[in-house]
């Protein structure tokens, strides 16, 4: 890389370049590809959480109507099993026995000719099982285990001695464990894949994926086939949050089931299906002790963390090393992780893993270690806050943290001070953390005589904006307006593009075509061209006999072993509590981020948005429950909820039709009404309302659309 671009639409508050497409409904999404002759495949799960499937009946399915063929591990073609290229965090291939590992596991595809007759005739499919009691809980765990590593990052660290300094009598101490619970990602999309075998040897799949070109080399290995000969598209993603970088075994299931019925077969994830199909964050346990002295300055940190995972794929949540490795400073901090394995479905990527439950726990320890201290939250942050990294010593690049916007000086700390009226104030602040990731990409831009440019990379737009920002750096990088610039991605036949993931796209595929467009330029320039100037562009191409002129370019991030490069910030929020009833108003919040250059200052701002209501939405109603006893005595105020058809499954799916919901408030509305209390009434009716928990049984979770 030479010297930075001058910004001249970043920076900007650019639309989104794919806007009117999404708003008019012609941006197509894998799953609204239409191919001929296309059938339907419906995953039909297991109902039990360990065991044996002992028989199988297919003979009602296959007199359905429409049917082409039922598949199981009876007659499921023979797959070669990890390790691949791409990401593959269950490592199972589907059907490949009768062993059931986890409740939902795929145990058979019907394939049909429409989804309502796929859908019926696995309905009529019987499968019988030899249940065993699972394991699942950390304490009934079938293995315990430390994993030095994952993901390239060491997970057992220590500097300094953490036991002699939480021994000296002359600091101050706390100890607690705090607790995360199992939550799902539910992106408005569901995950779905069409395959379609254009010849023994090549492939093609529409796949909701945030990795084409990973996507492209785990089914290519699955299958026997040369990677070139798998074409992967997914040209726009219906949001993600981590589900969508793995293959997951649908993907796997449709390709193998359009090549049993030799023709084009769509699998599509229902919403139930989406719990156990497509990874959660598993539950997190963490310990954390930290001493200081009575001036705020941390002598150490200890931090536990304890997980669970699959007995089909190996997962950790790296909790230590997105939060105690780069957060704050101590003479003497360790960090470990241990992993239980249960049997629950496979535990996956989900926004900022690691980072976003070690973050929680930690910054709650800094809060009651302020309190211990009589000492405020945020001079207590103030006094830690390292210039350089904690475990590593090396410099941050940059780091900055701000509080004045949001008038933090005014704060009463005593407990219960402060007041609006009946309702109990809370102010509260933590600090903000993420890596700044970067990987590999290549691009290619092609420049034609009228001024306009084609850019191409296999990386992805979750919904997040990439179609807009890259096309920003390209515009400015070759030096043309934003609006004479196209960009491709989500398409493995393009050049090499990273997982959209860890938020690297930007730096990565953006460094790749700043690359390219000086290569671009280079060229341009022996041709006595320049792409600002059309006049000149358009003589030179002549001069060359050719309309348009192209160039590659590659970009490979590489430690930076001297310097540390984090992103931080400063997160400030107020809530208003009912001390009447259990009800929390979240009324104002302020979030300062040092991000470095912002692409696109409107959709930075969303990000910047997004990630707060997802903080918001994760502290007060993120939940998944799996609940053990039979259907429906236990109930989620949610759109979907989860309860077994037997005592023995742990994760199959039920849902809770609107009307009895519907029922369920108006009982709850008029039991509440008979409150003595007319305010009470009056609050039960505001929207922001949560009904008192002894009113019915609530178990919330994550809205799931």
């Amino acid at each position: 890389m030479s010297t930075p671009i001058p910004a001249k639409s970043m920076s900007t508050a650019v639309s989104r370049v794919d806007g009117h497409l999404k708003v008019t409904g012609a941006a197509k999404y894998p799953a609204e590809f239409s191919l001929p002759n296309l059938a339907y495949a419906f995953v039909v799960t297991s109902p039990v959480s360990k065991g044996t499937i002992t028989a199988v009946d297919s003979a009602a399915a296959e007199k359905s109507p429409g049917v082409l063929a039922v598949i199981t591990h009876l007659n499921a073609p023979k797959l070669a099993e990890p390790p691949n290229e791409g990401i593959r965090i269950e490592e199972r291939e589907p059907l490949a026995d009768d062993k059931i590992s986890y409740g939902g596991q795929y145990v058979a595809a019907v394939v049909a000719d429409t989804s309502e007759h796929a859908r019926h005739a696995a309905s009529l499919l019987k499968i019988s099982y030899a249940a065993e009691t699972p394991a699942l809980t950390k304490e009934d765990a079938l293995k315990v285990s430390k994993p030095k590593e994952h993901l390239d990052e060491e997970l057992q660290q220590k500097k300094g001695d953490v036991a002699a300094a939480l021994a000296r009598d002359d600091v101050v101490k706390i100890e607690q464990t705090y607790s995360t619970p199992t939550e799902t990602h539910n992106p408005m999309e569901c995950s779905a894949t069409i395959a379609m075998w254009d010849a023994p040897d090549r492939l093609t799949i529409y796949d909701a994926t945030q990795y084409v070109k990973g996507a492209q080399g785990t089914v290519a290995h699955a299958f026997g086939l040369k990677k070139e000969n798998v074409h992967v598209v997914c040209p726009f993603v219906g949001g993600a949050f981590g589900c969508k970088g793995p293959v997951w075994p649908h993907t796997i299931l449709a390709a193998m089931a359009a090549k049993v019925v030799e023709r084009p077969v769509k699998v599509e994830l229902t919403r139930q299906q989406m719990f156990s199909g497509t990874g959660h964050r598993t539950p997190t346990f963490q310990t954390i002790a930290m001493a200081a002295g009575r001036d705020g300055k941390l002598q150490a940190i200890r931090h536990h963390s304890e997980m669970l995972t699959s007995p089909v794929g190996d997962w950790v949540e790296g909790c230590g090393i997105g939060s105690t490795n780069v957060l704050y400073a101590a003479p003497a901090i360790e960090f470990d992780h241990v992993v239980h394995t249960v049997n629950v479905s496979q535990p996956s990527f989900m926004r900022a893993p690691g980072e976003c439950p070690g973050t929680y726990a930690v910054e709650c320890a800094m809060d009651e270690l302020a309190y211990a201290l009589k000492m405020d939250p945020l001079k207590l942050r103030q006094a830690n806050n390292s210039p350089n990294h904690p475990v590593k010593g090396i410099p941050w690049s940059m780091k900055q943290l701000g509080a004045e916007k949001f008038g933090w000086s005014k704060r009463n700390p005593e407990p219960g001070s402060m007041k609006d009226r009946h309702l109990l104030v809370g102010w509260g602040v933590a600090t903000a953390t993420y890596p700044a990731h970067a990987g590999r990409a290549d691009a290619h831009i092609e420049l034609n005589a009228e001024g306009t440019a084609l850019v191409r990379c296999a990386a992805h737009d979750l919904g997040t904006g990439q179609y807009t920002s890259l096309t920003q750096i390209a515009a400015d990088a070759i030096g043309i307006p934003v609006e004479k610039v196209k960009m491709e991605l989500g398409d493995s036949n393009l050049p090499f593009g990273p997982v959209a993931g860890g938020s690297q796209t930007t730096a990565t595929a953006g460094s790749a075509i700043v690359d390219a467009a000086e290569n671009l330029k280079k060229k341009l320039a022996e041709l006595g061209g320049d792409a600002s100037k059309p006049d000149s562009l358009g003589q030179a191409l002549n001069r060359a006999g050719t309309k348009s002129i192209a160039a590659d370019g590659k970009f490979k991030f590489k430690e930076n072993e001297k310097m540390g490069f984090q992103s931080f910030g400063a997160q400030f929020c107020e809530v208003k509590i009912d001390p009447e009833l259990p009800l929390v108003r979240v009324t104002r919040w302020v979030s300062v981020m040092d991000c470095g250059r912002v692409i696109n200052l409107k959709t930075g701002r969303s990000q910047i948005l997004g990630g707060i209501v997802m903080g918001i939405g994760m502290a007060l109603e993120e939940k998944t429950l799996t609940i053990r006893q039979p259907a429906c005595r236990r109930l989620e105020i949610s759109r979907t909820i989860m309860c077994p058809c037997t005592p023995t499954s742990t994760t199959s799916r039920c849902t809770l039709s609107a009307n009895r919901i519907t029922r369920l408030i108006r009982w709850a509305r008029a039991a509440w009404a008979k409150s003595e209390s007319p305010v009470r009434r009056q609050r039960w009716r505001t929207p922001f309302i949560t009904p008192p928990a002894n009113a019915f049984a609530i178990c919330r979770s994550r809205p799931t659309n």
